[in-house]
């Protein structure tokens, strides 16, 4: 493999893993959001007892 063959694939390598990164910040966003919904909740339960 030439040096820009492997320049070319070392560049998409590293697109996809921004895309996967980015993908992943979101989830880890949504699950955050989620389980401080779920602590929210758990408190105003836990405080009608």
């Amino acid at each position: 493999m030439n040096m820009e063959t492997q320049l070319q694939v070392l560049t998409l390598e590293n697109e996809k893993l921004k895309k996967d990164r980015d993908e992943m910040l979101k989830i880890i966003s949504q699950m955050r959001i989620t389980m401080n919904r779920l602590i929210d909740q758990y408190i105003l339960v836990q405080e009608k007892k």
